[in-house]
C-alpha cells in the first residue's frame, strides 16, 4: 500500500512539470514553457558568421527548453510594461501569429501549438504529427520542429495599404532571430516560403482572416 502511495506521489510531481505536457488536455489547453535562459557562449558576431541554411537533420529529439528559447527569440516579450517583443513591429501592431509544429520534442506530444507571447506558453491547436501537411520537402518532414508564421487580417488593417509589406518585414526580423538563436543552441535550420498553403491552413486550423507566410525549421546536425 505504501509503495502504491509513493508511486502516485511521484506521478503527481512529474505531471506538474512540462515533461508531462503531452498528457495535458486537447485543443485550447495551455502549456507553460520553461523559463528563457539569457546567457550563451556564442556571441552575436559568431552566430552571424556561422548561420547557414541546413536542410538535413539528425534523428535526435529537441528539448522543451530549446523550443522555449526559439519561440521567445521569434516573438517573446522583452518589455512587459509595454508589450514590446524581440522583433520590431510597425506601430507595435504585431500582426503575426506564431505556431509550433512539433514532431520530435522530448516531453511534448507531436502536434500543432500556438505560441502565446504574453505568458510564454503554448496553446494546443491539434495533436498528431502534422509536418507532412506543411509541405513534402525533407526539411519540413524530417525537422523535429517547424516554426510557422501567419498574418492576421484584422490586425493588418491597422497598417493600411502597406500591411502585408510591414508584416513581411517583421517576419524577416523574427525569422532571423530564430535562425541566430539556433546557432547559439547548436542547432541548424532553414527558412522556407515554398509550402502547401492549404495544408498549412488545415494543419494550423487557421481562420479565413489568417494567411500562412513563412516556415522555419530547427533540428540537430546530422
Amino acid at each position: 500500500m505504501r509503495d502504491m502511495i509513493v508511486m502516485l506521489l511521484v506521478l503527481v510531481v512529474l505531471c506538474s512539470i512540462p515533461a508531462c505536457a503531452d498528457q495535458q488536455g486537447g485543443a485550447g489547453s495551455l502549456i507553460p514553457l520553461p523559463s528563457v535562459q539569457f546567457k550563451s557562449k556564442v556571441t552575436v558576431e559568431r552566430a552571424l558568421k556561422e548561420r547557414r541554411s541546413v536542410r538535413a537533420y539528425s534523428n535526435a529529439s529537441m528539448t522543451l527548453q530549446e523550443v522555449s528559447q526559439l519561440l521567445w527569440a521569434a516573438q517573446g516579450i522583452t518589455e512587459p510594461s509595454r508589450g514590446f517583443r524581440t522583433a520590431p513591429s510597425a506601430r507595435a501592431t504585431y500582426p503575426l501569429d506564431t505556431y509550433l509544429v512539433a514532431g520530435n520534442v522530448e516531453g511534448l506530444a507531436a502536434g500543432v501549438y500556438k505560441y502565446v507571447p504574453k505568458d510564454h506558453q503554448l496553446e494546443v491547436v491539434a495533436l498528431g504529427d502534422q509536418r507532412e501537411k506543411v509541405g513534402k520537402q525533407p526539411a519540413m518532414t524530417t525537422a523535429p520542429i517547424l516554426v510557422v508564421y501567419a498574418t492576421d487580417g484584422e490586425r493588418l488593417k491597422k497598417l493600411g495599404d502597406k500591411g502585408v509589406t510591414f508584416a513581411s518585414i517583421e517576419i524577416g526580423h523574427s525569422a532571423q532571430n530564430v535562425l541566430l538563436e539556433e546557432v547559439a543552441l547548436g542547432l541548424v535550420g532553414v527558412g522556407m516560403a515554398g509550402f502547401d498553403e492549404n495544408g498549412v491552413k488545415a494543419a494550423l486550423n487557421l481562420s479565413d482572416q489568417q494567411t500562412p507566410m513563412y516556415v522555419v525549421s530547427a533540428g540537430k546536425k546530422r
